[in-house]
């Protein structure tokens, strides 16, 4: 792992394959998710704490594109990276790899507005959020 990515790496549950005997694809949009939150924390982010003064991530919007399927007992990796923050958000983007036949599963990307959880009301994205994250504005290589 580069320090201005993160790899999430994930093995494919029967659960999370629906009946067209493939990979649902709001599982894709929930690694996402998880990778995001991961890279988050592994940068130094507390969340648990801007979450106890009523403070957090939302999602603005997600982009994604699909190339092939996953299925069950695949071994992925979502690969995310920060590449760009403005004032009230930041983008992330991120790929899902099988390295097994070096498969891109999918690219996309996900903006982020940090809120007032309260008040329902866009912040401006705090100095240490900031500083936790590397952006990095190129995609990184595949993780093979």
């Amino acid at each position: 792992m580069g320090s201005d990515y993160f790899d999430l790496h994930h093995t494919v549950t029967d659960d999370e394959v629906d009946a067209q005997a493939h990979v649902h694809n709001l599982r894709y949009l929930q690694w996402t998710l998880w990778a995001a939150r991961d890279h988050n924390a592994a940068a130094g982010w507390n969340a648990g704490a801007a979450l106890t003064n009523g403070l957090g991530w939302v999602v603005r919007d997600h982009e994604i594109t699909y190339r092939a399927a996953a299925f069950g007992g695949d071994e992925i990796v979502v690969r995310t990276w920060v590449s760009e923050a403005r004032r009230y958000a930041c983008t992330r983007r991120f790929m899902i790899c099988r390295p097994a036949d070096q498969s891109v599963l999918c690219r996309g990307s996900t903006r982020w507005v940090y809120v007032d959880l309260r008040a329902h009301k866009a912040l401006e994205i705090p100095q240490a959020a900031v500083a936790a994250l590397t952006i990095r504005p190129t995609p990184p290589p595949h993780p093979w």
